[in-house]
């Protein structure tokens, strides 16, 4: 029940509480009510939907903006060792990609891939050298693909991924990571370094 004429009624009534759908409300609780309404439709009528879809565009503008920011200003180096391996008939295959995650650039990157039976044989190995890897690029190639004919698809082997680096502030960099593959055809692993901000 909407009254638009409360003041007028107020008057004519001499008890302070009114039924209500079968309850006994008190005259202020009407009142209250009747000002939380009519503040409702003054908000109704400012708040359209055009303006709150406005409203949420400008959220997620600020939001990717401060992840842009995060992502290409804050200086940091974070370089992630994505490697897959997959075996066949004629043997075992590792590729390997670099990535520097980071705003700034790395120097002397080494890279070196060590594939050994279980009892530490080595059965192959391939390095990769590079004097910079650039903020937020990715490496791979040659020099990151390692392929091991004849060894038996029965075994378990282990897979070294050695990785130094100089980072963005001076400072030598080493990581090592050990993988034992050979159980599936196919594994992929992903191996973090540390990240260096500022």
């Amino acid at each position: 029940m909407v009254l638009d004429n409360l003041d007028d009624l107020e008057d004519e009534i001499e008890d302070t509480a009114i039924d209500i759908g079968g309850r006994k409300v008190a005259l202020e609780d009407v009142e209250r009510a009747y000002g939380a309404l009519a503040q409702a439709k003054d908000i109704v009528s400012v708040v359209t939907p055009g303006k709150v879809i406005l409203a949420t565009g400008l959220v997620l503008l600020l939001l990717v903006s401060s992840f842009g920011v995060w992502h290409w200003m804050i200086p940091r180096d974070s370089i992630v060792v994505d490697s897959v391996y997959m075996q066949g008939g004629p043997g075992h295959v590792v590729l390997v990609q670099v990535h520097n995650h980071g705003s700034r650039q790395v120097t002397d990157l080494h890279v070196e891939l060590e594939f050994r039976d279980m009892e530490d044989g080595l059965l192959g190995s391939t390095t990769f050298d590079s004097s910079n890897l650039p903020g937020h690029v990715s490496v791979a190639g040659d020099d990151l693909e390692l392929t091991i004919a004849g060894a038996s698809v029965w075994e378990n082997y282990s897979l070294a991924i050695h990785l130094s680096y100089t980072n963005h502030r001076g400072e030598s960099v080493e990581k090592t990571w050990l993988h034992i593959v050979g159980e599936w055809t196919s594994e992929s692993f992903r191996d973090r370094g540390d990240t260096h901000w500022f």
